[in-house]
């Protein structure tokens, strides 16, 4: 397991996520469903990209499958981003 790439770890920029949800009513969902996730302080949304992407920040150190399996469980996907993509 490698610390990095698997989990979201509590700092100032937090990990990046992208998602198919588009329409706003669906963007409020995975919001809610990230937020229900123990340890997430925060979440936001940059919506004027496309896929969709999202910051999670977190108060402790959250393996990144419990993220994707919250937005996975309301029908929609999470993926982080890589830390090396340019």
């Amino acid at each position: 397991m490698e610390i990095l790439l698997d989990n979201v770890i509590p700092e100032n920029q937090g990990r990046t996520f992208t998602t198919n949800a588009s329409e706003h009513k669906d963007i409020i969902k995975v919001k809610q469903a990230v937020m229900a996730v123990e340890g997430v302080e925060s979440i936001v949304f940059k919506d004027v990209v496309f896929p969709k992407q999202f910051r999670v920040e977190v108060s402790k150190m959250i393996e990144v499958r419990f993220i994707e399996e919250a937005v996975n469980d309301i029908g929609f996907n999470a993926r982080p981003r890589d830390f090396f993509s340019f």
